[in-house]
């Protein structure tokens, strides 16, 4: 298992928190996928990462699009830096699995999600997610003068 559900922090708003353990699911999902790709490198095992990456992605589009959508509802105000981080997660999600199509070396994957992907969600939960489901359940800005 990549990441521990009592690993994962959780934020004030449940749908987000069910977004995320849904995130957690397939992500570890995944990656015994990798992992068994890496030990028996077939092309069955092979598809079966492609299609669930795929998905993972298809779900990481919807993930941040409810959050954006509700974002520009309630007048985030920090609403164009949340956003700019996940266009840029997407980007770098799209980037690692076409490198993997061209290269197919498992250790992009396996090294991408280990070493990139854990850290970057759990920050991104710690921070960007948590300021905005405090705003989405208070409607006080984290910009805002006390």
């Amino acid at each position: 298992m990549l990441i521990e559900k009592e690993n994962m922090p959780l934020v004030a708003m449940d749908f987000m928190n069910e977004t995320h353990t849904e995130d957690l699911d397939i992500i570890n999902e995944l990656f015994e996928l990798v992992l068994a790709y890496e030990d028996s490198p077939t092309l069955e095992n092979k598809k079966r990462v492609d299609n669930l990456y795929s998905k993972w992605f298809a779900h990481t589009i919807e993930h941040f699009r409810a959050e954006e959508i509700m974002m520009e509802e309630k007048k985030f105000p920090p609403y164009p830096m949340h956003k700019g981080e996940h266009e840029n997660a997407l980007r770098v999600m799209d980037e690692v699995f076409r490198q993997w199509q061209a290269e197919q070396d498992i250790n992009i994957l396996k090294n991408y999600m280990s070493e990139h992907l854990v850290p970057w969600l759990i920050n991104h939960i710690n921070t960007m997610d948590t300021v905005t489901a405090r705003f989405f359940q208070s409607g006080v800005s984290p910009c805002a003068i006390h």
